[in-house]
C-alpha cells in the first residue's frame, strides 16, 4: 500500500547573518492513513518538521521526497497547499497557548476551524465537529460543554 505520507531526507535549515542552522537533518519516514503523534524530546524538531510538511515555517526546507497523497509538497502551489492544509492535514501544537482558545470550548473552535474550509450550516458545523471530537475518543463533549457554559452564566460565588 502507498503511504499517505512521505519524507526522505528531510531537512530544515534556518540562515542566520554568519551562518545557517540545521535545525532538522536527514528525517524518514512513511505513515499510512491511520492518525499518528509525533513525539520526541523538547527541542527536537517534532513542531519544525510539521511547519515543513505544511509549508509554514520561515526556514529552507528541502528533501528528497516530501508526498502528501501524491502531491509533492515542495512543489505543490500556494493554492493547493491551502486546499490540503485543515482539509487533508494539518498539525495540533502540544502547547495549548498556541492551540485552543481558553475562553471558547473545543467543539465551537473544531466547528469554526471546520466552517473556515467548507460550505455548510452552523448545524453541520457543530456536526462535523461532534463525529470529529468523537473520532478522537472524546465522547462526552457536549456533555463537558454545557457544563463549562453553566459554570460560565453562574453568578461568581456559585461556582
Amino acid at each position: 500500500m502507498t503511504p499517505l505520507l512521505r519524507a526522505e531526507d528531510l531537512r530544515v535549515a534556518f540562515p542566520a547573518r554568519n551562518r545557517v542552522t540545521e535545525a532538522v537533518r536527514g528525517v524518514n519516514f512513511e505513515i499510512g492513513r491511520e492518525k499518528v503523534g509525533l513525539v520526541g524530546e523538547s527541542g527536537s524538531g517534532k513542531s519544525t518538521i510539521g511547519r515543513a510538511l505544511l509549508r509554514l515555517t520561515p526556514g529552507i526546507v528541502s528533501a528528497r521526497r516530501l508526498e502528501f497523497a501524491g502531491t509533492d509538497l515542495l512543489r505543490a502551489s500556494e493554492a493547493d497547499m491551502r486546499r490540503l492544509r485543515g482539509r487533508r492535514i494539518s498539525m495540533i501544537l502540544q502547547d495549548p497557548r498556541f492551540s485552543l482558545n481558553p475562553v471558547m470550548t473545543v467543539g465551537r473552535q473544531v466547528a469554526e476551524t471546520w466552517r473556515a474550509h467548507f460550505q455548510g450550516t452552523d448545524s453541520e458545523a457543530r456536526q462535523h465537529a461532534r463525529a470529529m471530537l468523537e473520532s478522537c475518543g472524546l465522547r462526552d463533549w457536549s456533555r463537558a460543554a454545557a457544563r463549562a457554559h453553566r459554570a460560565r452564566k453562574a453568578p461568581e460565588g456559585a461556582r
